[in-house]
């Protein structure tokens, strides 16, 4: 059993419990005489996600919160990836509506790690209570559903349907009110420093940094590149 403060896991979904089917999105491309590998996306979430950091860090650290964070960051993000396919200025706003279509599409992110559930199962069964806490648009809760994800989750928040996003503190409040337990009793784990672990530190929560693609080499919170790995922070605090 799990031994220890920490009583919650909280969970990220984009990036953390669900990925990118990227192969899709590829096929898509290709039908529309566009190139792409899966480096592509990878590149151009490191890039966005930096940029992300220089922006969003600064005012958090200086006590704003701003809207439309997830605005930025795919602004960010499309801006590079069109970028890298070497698509002329004048073809990058059909391009960019493609992919925002494929990214709005809650189908597209289906992939759940081999390694997932099993974690999962091995959280519950030391007693943690766990929790996703994601900035979706509405339809989150059924797409976990649909993955056989939804019966781990005491409590899922989807900011569409609480009406508050991450970073602002009020969604982690909310969700360890749902779970009953204190901050200093939780952790989160989500894919993006600032927006993820800045707003868990906002509320007093312990963030953990998943991070797949090598975007925060330089990040001073816990950082793991898989879930499972999570299990050596949590066996710490």
């Amino acid at each position: 059993m799990r031994s220890g403060r920490i009583r919650a896991v909280l969970l990220d979904a984009g990036n953390t419990l669900v990925f990118p089917q990227f192969e899709v999105v590829i096929a898509d491309l290709k039908e529309h005489g566009h190139a792409a590998t899966p480096e592509d996306f990878y590149a151009a979430e490191r890039l966005a996600k930096q940029k992300l950091d220089e922006w969003l860090w600064p005012m958090m650290r200086a006590g704003t919160v701003p809207e439309q964070i997830d605005y930025y960051y795919w602004t960010e993000y499309l801006r590079e990836f069109t970028r890298r396919l070497g698509v002329p200025e004048e073809g990058r706003g059909e391009l960019t509506r493609l992919l925002v279509a494929d990214f709005q599409n809650i189908q597209l992110w289906s992939r759940v790690m081999p390694d997932t559930l099993a974690f999962l199962d091995w959280m519950l069964a030391q007693g943690y209570l766990l929790g996703v806490v994601s900035n979706s648009i509405g339809t989150l809760e059924g797409q976990l559903v649909g993955l056989g994800l939804a019966r781990y989750f005491k409590a899922i928040l989807d900011s569409a349907i609480v009406g508050i996003q991450k970073p602002h503190s009020g969604i982690f409040k909310l969700a360890l009110q749902r779970l009953g337990v204190e901050s200093s009793e939780a952790v989160f784990v989500g894919d993006t420093y600032a927006t993820d672990i800045g707003g868990a530190q906002l509320a007093g929560i312990t963030g953990v940094l998943i991070d797949t693609v090598d975007a925060y080499p330089g990040a001073t919170c816990p950082r793991i590149s898989s879930l499972p790995e999570l299990r050596s922070v949590l066996e710490s605090l």
